[in-house]
């Protein structure tokens, strides 16, 4: 299963029947006249009315979810469309969406997904199977290349859909999926009826593009689009046709509209939110200096620090063995030799001062990491792993061990055969203020222990050409956001063959005995149906990436939110988007 751009743990509960797991779900649903099956929140209760809004950074590319790309596009595109299934981002368990139940054989490779009846599209045009089939045929297509399509890429084949009927659809796996159904989190439905020819015509990626009109964008979820003016707003409008309601059967959502406001910058927007233009405002626009700018002055809004969120950067080491097309080592043969030893790894785990990098960078709203999973995945984070804190004497002592050694005196460690200088260069993302200044100190940091490091910025997509194609490189400081808190879809990362494998991806074969052993453990974590199986092989692949340290923990950043106390059923979440995820619920009170 492959890291998706953006979105996903949740808790199924398995009824265990002679030949079926039944997935039981505690959402109520009505039935309602006119055979529209309607999704009932028991607890949920508001009052219809007012205007949500909210900052972006940059302009839509897309309106149609699968295309979209960014915190920004997603934010928007997300309140327009729908999910088979979704997770709650208040308590990370997969809820019924689109889907009203499903059903999983005993080999947990075949789910039989039931829709919901009598739903339909913004533009009124009947929801059934047919859409869902289009759907995946799309999202599968590999000339549309839409970012979502690796989160339903298992052991690189996708899964047979069927239409059982028009209310039916049937998924097949080639092997048991131990996650279940997360992966179905964010990928939207679409219309068939809208789209097909387009598809066929070869138009799909254009048609619902930023100039197109907003009629023609039609979806199944809480808003449609009403209006776009580039570089100013972007204005959703309620969906007569949405298909939820509220305890007391009314139908969501409560807000007539939400209004996009385009503002690259993160001071404005704090400003904005500060003086009472924007409702709301969150991680990663909410700096550190800007939360604490709001605190001082905080009057008609709350604010929230949720905890370390999932987002975190690592330092790594060139890895990569081989030679570009004119021969040359991608990196030199004894620095590599050096890289290889998990005793240097581990020494410059020890170098790093991260409660200092959270002090100077962050202002305290922040957590040192020491293994590959933040400690803000409270489903998933393996406490047994044990830190390498800081200590330089340690770090020192694991250097030497290896033959690293100052012996002239100048303060810089000497390696290979003719005693060189050990001079590193660190790549690092140009214009992510705490990714910059985490790289100076780390650049400090490694200079008391004998590493001299020169750092160069680069624009993100040219880090990621780096270490994922050219491979010339000599360390990266560089980090991904987890879109879910269940590591199977991960394993793009976890896997030597994985293509994100930042030291060394797309590996034949694992090269490493230890690289080999979490190999086997993510096969059986992602395999297993047993909850307590998976933990055990996870947190054994946590631990012994921790020993190895093939790419570096640093910081875990807090995730930081505010919102108007005009606002009600507020649910802030660690899981993008922080504030907005259910829009639908969302009050607004207007005097």
């Amino acid at each position: 299963m492959k890291l998706p751009s953006m979105l996903r743990l949740l808790k199924i509960f398995l009824v265990r029947c002679p030949a079926l797991a039944v997935i039981s779900c505690t959402i109520l649903l009505a039935q309602e006249p006119g055979n529209v099956e309607f999704l009932k929140l028991q607890t949920l209760t508001g009052t219809r009315g007012g205007n949500l809004v909210v900052a972006v950074t940059s302009d839509p590319s897309s309106f149609n979810q699968m295309l979209a790309s960014g915190l920004s596009n997603m934010a928007i595109t997300s309140r327009i469309s729908a999910d088979l299934a979704h997770i709650n981002r208040d308590n990370l368990q997969l809820e019924p969406s689109l889907a009203v139940r499903w059903e999983a054989d005993k080999t947990g490779r075949i789910y039989t997904i039931h829709l919901r009846h009598g739903v339909r599209f913004s533009d009124g045009s009947p929801f059934t199977a047919d859409d869902v089939v289009f759907t995946f045929q799309v999202l599968t297509d590999p000339n549309i290349q839409s970012s979502m399509a690796g989160q339903m890429e298992i052991d690189g084949a996708f899964p047979a859909v069927a239409k059982i009927d028009d209310f039916t659809v049937q998924l097949a796996f080639q092997r048991p999926v131990g996650m279940g159904l997360r992966m179905l989190d964010s990928i939207p439905v679409i219309p068939k009826n809208r789209l097909l020819k387009a598809y066929r015509d070869g138009r799909f990626a254009s048609v619902w593009g930023p100039t197109v009109d907003p009629k023609e964008v039609t979806g199944l979820g809480p808003f449609r689009l009403k209006e776009y003016q580039r570089g100013v707003r972007i204005i959703l409008e309620r969906n007569p046709y949405y298909w939820k309601k509220d305890r007391s059967g009314q139908t969501l959502p409560y807000l007539e509209s939400i209004t996009f406001l385009v503002i690259p910058d993160f001071n404005s927007e704090a400003l904005r939110f500060q003086q009472g233009e924007l409702d709301l405002t969150c991680s990663p626009s909410l700096s550190p200096e800007n939360y604490a700018m709001l605190r001082r002055t905080q009057k008609e809004y709350t604010l929230r620090d949720l905890g370390p969120g999932l987002t975190m950067d690592f330092l790594w080491f060139n890895l990569n063995r081989g030679a570009n097309s004119l021969g040359k080592p991608y990196i030199d043969p004894e620095k590599r030799a050096i890289f290889e030893k998990t005793e240097f790894r581990r020494a410059v785990s020890y170098a790093l001062d991260r409660e200092g990098m959270i002090r100077s960078i962050l202002l305290g709203l922040g957590v040192p990491q020491y293994g590959p999973v933040s400690s803000g995945n409270k489903a998933w984070f393996y406490s047994g792993i044990t830190p390498t804190g800081y200590n330089p004497a340690r770090a020192r002592e694991l250097l030497a061990q290896i033959g690293l050694k100052n012996t002239n005196g100048e303060g810089i460690l000497e390696y290979g055969s003719q005693r060189r200088p050990l001079d590193l260069i660190l790549f690092t993302s140009r214009g992510n203020n705490v990714r910059e200044k985490t790289a100076q100190v780390i650049q400090d940091n490694l200079s008391k222990i004998g590493i001299r490091i020169g750092i160069q910025l680069l624009l993100p997509n040219e880090i990621a050409s780096r270490f994922l194609n050219s491979f010339e490189y000599e360390a990266i400081l560089f980090g991904i956001t987890s879109t879910d808190v269940a590591p199977d879809l991960q394993t793009n990362l976890w896997y030597s063959s994985g293509n994100i494998h930042f030291w060394q991806p797309n590996q034949k074969k694992a090269e490493r005995p230890w690289e080999a052993s979490i190999d086997s453990l993510i096969s059986k974590l992602v395999r297993s149906v047993d909850p307590a199986a998976r933990r055990a092989s996870f947190d054994q692949a946590q631990d012994l990436w921790a020993r190895q340290m093939p790419a570096i923990p640093t910081i875990a950043p807090n995730v930081l939110a505010g919102w108007s106390n005009k606002l009600g059923n507020m649910r802030p979440s660690i899981l993008a988007p922080h504030l907005i995820w259910n829009a639908e619920e969302i009050t607004k009170h207007t005097p």
